[in-house]
C-alpha cells in the first residue's frame, strides 16, 4: 500500500466514525428533536444556535456560521486541523505528516470567551425574571380579596365553584390587557400567585373577566380579528404552583394544570370525603402540562397526528416523551413537599390523551421514591373536571 493509499484509508476510516457516535462520547448536552439534536454550543454557548443533523451526519453553529461533518466537528470543538481531527476519531496518528493538534491557548481563549457569554445571558435573564416577579407581586399585593359578589366570585361561582379557604386568588377590578405593547383591552380579572417550591412569590397568573356574563373574556386582536387567550402567566412559572389550600400538616398532594380543574376536585373531594381529607391534603395548581411534567429528555412521534409538509409529505407529529431530561441548569422542577406520601395526578380529558400521558409520566417518574404512592386519575374523554362537577351539581 502505497503512503497515499494509507492516507486515503486514514481519512476515510476517522470519516466513517457516526457524528452521533462522536457527540455521545463527548458528552454533549444536547435535546433530540426528530432527527435532530439541538442545544447550546459547546464553543460559543447560546441556548439552541448548535445543531446535529444525525440523518445527514453533519452538525452547525448558527452564532459562528460553522458546519460540516464528523472530521470538521472535532476540528471545531477541538480548534485542531484536519489531520489532528482525524487522528482524535481514529485513535491513531497520520500515516504521514503530523498533525498540528489542539491549539490549548485557542483552546482556552474559546472558554473563556463561552463562560463570559454564558454568565452574561444568565445575568440578563435573571434582571428580566426578578423585574417581572416585582412587577407582579406589587401588582398581587395591591388586588383584593375575593369576596362575595365580585367579579371573581361571580366567574367561579358560574362553574359551581364556592369560595374555599387557603386559595391564592385575588380580583382586579379593572387590569389592561396588552398585545403588541399596546392595550387593546381593559376590565375585571382573577389574579393567582405563582410559588416556589419554598413558598416565595415568583409571577402570577392572571385570568381576564366578562364583566357581563362573569366567563372569560373574549378579547379580539383590533389588528387581525384573532381571538386571543383570556390568560396569562407573568414573572417566573418554571417549578413553581399555585396553591389552592392551605392544610397545616398535609400527607396528600393532588395537583392537575388549570386552576378550574383542581378546585373542582377539591370541591369534589370535600363532598365526598369531610374536612378530615381536605385538612391533610395539599392542592396544587402546575398552571401547564409543560411545567408539572418539566423537560423531557427527547421527543416521540405521536401515534396518530401528522402533518403534512410543502412537498405533500406526511410527517409524524413529535412530542415530547415520558422520560424526564436531566436538569443542567440548576433550576429544579416542580417537585412535591418531601413529607408528601400519596400523590394524584390529574388529567384533563378535553386534551390530547396521548401527549398528556407523557407529560403525567415524566412528573410520576421525577416524584417517585420509595414509600410515596403516585396515582393518575384522568376526566372522562373530552370533559374536564370542570365539567364533570357541573353536570353531577
Amino acid at each position: 500500500m502505497t503512503i497515499s493509499d494509507a492516507m486515503r484509508a486514514f481519512v476515510e476510516e476517522a470519516r466513517a466514525v457516526s457524528i452521533d457516535t462522536e457527540v455521545s462520547r463527548r458528552g454533549l448536552k444536547l435535546m433530540r428533536h426528530g432527527s435532530e439534536l439541538v442545544g447550546p454550543c459547546p464553543v460559543c454557548g447560546g441556548r439552541d444556535r448548535f445543531s446535529v443533523n444525525l440523518r445527514k451526519g453533519v452538525f452547525m453553529c448558527r452564532q459562528g456560521g460553522v458546519a460540516g461533518d464528523v472530521i470538521a466537528l472535532v476540528e471545531y470543538l477541538d480548534a485542531t486541523d484536519f489531520l489532528g481531527a482525524c487522528e482524535t476519531l481514529t485513535g491513531r496518528p497520520p500515516p504521514k505528516g503530523e498533525s498540528r493538534g489542539p491549539d490549548p491557548e485557542e483552546l482556552a481563549r474559546r472558554e473563556a470567551l463561552r463562560l463570559a457569554a454564558e454568565a452574561e445571558r444568565e445575568r440578563g435573564e435573571r434582571d428580566y425574571r426578578e423585574e417581572e416577579r416585582a412587577r407582579m407581586w406589587r401588582l398581587w399585593t395591591a388586588a383584593a380579596a375575593v369576596t362575595d359578589g365580585s367579579p371573581v366570585d361571580r366567574y367561579l361561582e358560574r362553574r359551581r365553584l364556592p369560595l374555599m379557604r387557603g386559595v391564592a386568588l385575588k380580583v382586579i377590578d379593572s387590569q389592561p390587557y396588552f398585545e403588541g405593547g399596546s392595550e387593546i383591552w381593559r376590565g375585571p380579572a382573577m389574579i393567582a400567585a405563582i410559588v416556589d417550591g419554598a413558598g416565595t412569590f415568583s409571577g402570577a397568573h392572571l385570568t381576564w373577566i366578562d364583566p357581563v356574563t362573569f366567563g372569560k373574556a373574549e378579547i379580539v386582536d383590533p389588528a387581525t380579528g384573532e381571538v386571543l387567550p383570556a390568560k396569562k402567566v407573568r414573572g417566573s412559572m418554571r417549578g413553581g404552583h399555585i396553591p389552592l389550600s392551605k392544610p397545616l400538616a398535609p400527607c396528600r398532594l393532588v395537583i392537575g394544570e388549570g386552576i378550574e380543574t383542581v378546585l373542582s376536585v377539591r370541591h369534589a373531594m370535600q363532598h365526598v370525603h369531610g374536612g378530615g381529607y381536605d385538612a391533610a391534603t395539599l392542592y396544587w395548581s402546575a398552571v401547564s402540562l409543560g411545567n408539572l411534567g418539566g423537560r423531557a429528555s427527547e421527543t416521540i412521534p405521536h401515534p396518530t397526528l401528522a402533518t403534512t409538509d410543502k412537498l405533500g409529505r406526511r410527517r409524524r407529529v413529535k412530542v415530547p416523551g415520558p422520560i424526564p431530561a436531566e436538569d443542567s441548569d440548576g433550576r429544579p422542577g416542580l417537585m412535591p413537599p418531601e413529607a408528601i406520601d400519596e400523590v394524584i395526578i390529574l388529567g384533563d380529558g378535553d386534551s390530547d390523551r396521548f401527549t398528556t400521558e407523557q407529560h403525567l409520566a415524566r412528573a410520576s417518574a421525577r416524584w417517585k421514591r420509595a414509600g410515596r404512592r403516585i396515582r393518575i386519575a384522568f376526566a372522562p374523554s373530552g370533559h374536564d373536571f370542570n365539567d364533570v362537577l357541573r353536570r353531577t351539581a
